[in-house]
């Protein structure tokens, strides 16, 4: 493979984690099954820095001593559509462009490129997947190959297509978490009405996300015991970590209603994520939630919900589900990406068809 370096960013709302990959290193990890690691990483709390550009100039001249002079291959996951390699975040006031990054640091035209953080993370399950980097809810115990999904609840709601391409995953973007949610029963008909008293547009985020944890929690509450965790005056945006501490410890009657109904809800998005793509290559839950809330998705209910298509339970009842559990599982998709890009230039150079 080429000279240089790999630079892969998972660059969120919240932090901005930025890594430096030998791309020779990064192949050998993944051929032989072991998790990757970065030679040198750092993590940027993202709202102290005015753009993109900043962080990564600072990363780099603190390991200017390693960078030296060599090539770079960059790659970014971030939060928002990725249109013509350009990008204005969506919990940022940033707008990201890799021609103004590839010219910030005189990096050679192409070095760049923007994706989708979700786009990301779906590269970064070819990298975890050998390695211990998935809980399974339901293992693939047939072998069955084919498309996968990622759904991925966190800040917002992350969806992800799976295209099974030569052995490997390959992430395509959507933004379906924003596409209008259903309810399946009666209690979440009320759940809906509620809702509809708060937003003009109920979408599958408006329930699967932090703020949608609050969301289903202030419907829950509102008939619920007193005093409970609005009474206590928490600022809103750390909210629905409360909630799921006060559910997964049971010190909360209405913050366990909610993360049972927050799972089942989930459930119901993963089917349906699993349905439109045919997913028989399984479905993979990311974000930050999933991997919080492990003992609620454990139960069978989850799957049992999952599955509940009519005609087709019995196709969706075969489907591997897995949670990923690393959180560096963004980052190391987009090196990933990136020694893709270098492996397939380098075979351009040698003729390679």
């Amino acid at each position: 493979m080429s000279d240089g370096w790999i630079l892969a960013g998972d660059i969120g709302g919240t932090k901005t984690a930025l890594g430096l990959f030998s791309p020779d290193d990064l192949e050998k990890s993944i051929a032989s099954k072991n998790l990757p690691v970065a030679f040198v990483s750092e993590r940027y709390p993202s709202h102290e820095f005015s753009g993109l550009t900043p962080i990564v100039d600072t990363f780099l001249k603190k390991n200017r001593s390693v960078v030296g002079d060599q090539p770079i291959r960059a790659t970014f996951g971030v939060a928002g559509p990725v249109l013509h390699n350009r990008c204005q975040t969506t919990n940022l006031p940033w707008v990201i462009e890799g021609s103004v990054l590839e010219k910030d640091f005189g990096w050679s035209q192409g070095a760049v490129n923007l994706v989708n953080d979700l786009v990301a993370m779906g590269w970064g399950i070819n990298v975890v997947r050998e390695s211990g980097g998935i809980h399974w809810l339901r293992e693939d115990t047939e072998n069955v190959k084919g498309n996968a999904v990622l759904v991925a609840p966190g800040t917002g709601l992350g969806e992800a297509l799976l295209e099974k391409d030569h052995g490997m995953l390959r992430p395509w973007p959507s933004e379906g978490g924003h596409s209008d949610w259903a309810p399946l029963n009666t209690e979440q008909v009320r759940l809906l009405e509620f809702l509809w008293t708060r937003f003009d547009h109920v979408s599958s985020e408006r329930l699967l996300s932090g703020p949608g944890l609050l969301n289903i929690y202030r419907y829950v509450a509102q008939d619920g015991p007193h005093p409970n965790l609005l009474d206590k005056n928490f600022p809103e945006e750390h909210l629905p970590e409360h909630i799921t501490q006060a559910a997964l410890e049971g010190t909360d009657a209405c913050a366990r209603t909610t993360l049972r109904l927050f799972a089942d809800i989930l459930a119901q998005e993963a089917g349906n994520m699993a349905l439109k793509v045919l997913a028989t290559g399984g479905v993979f839950l990311g974000g930050g939630i999933p991997v919080k809330i492990l003992p609620f998705l454990k139960e069978a209910s989850f799957l049992t919900h999952m599955a509940e298509k009519g005609r087709y339970r019995e196709l969706l009842d075969q489907i591997p589900v897995g949670v990923l559990v690393r959180e560096e599982t963004p980052l190391l998709g987009a090196a990933y990406e990136a020694m893709l890009r270098m492996k397939k230039e380098a075979d351009s150079i040698s003729g390679v068809a």
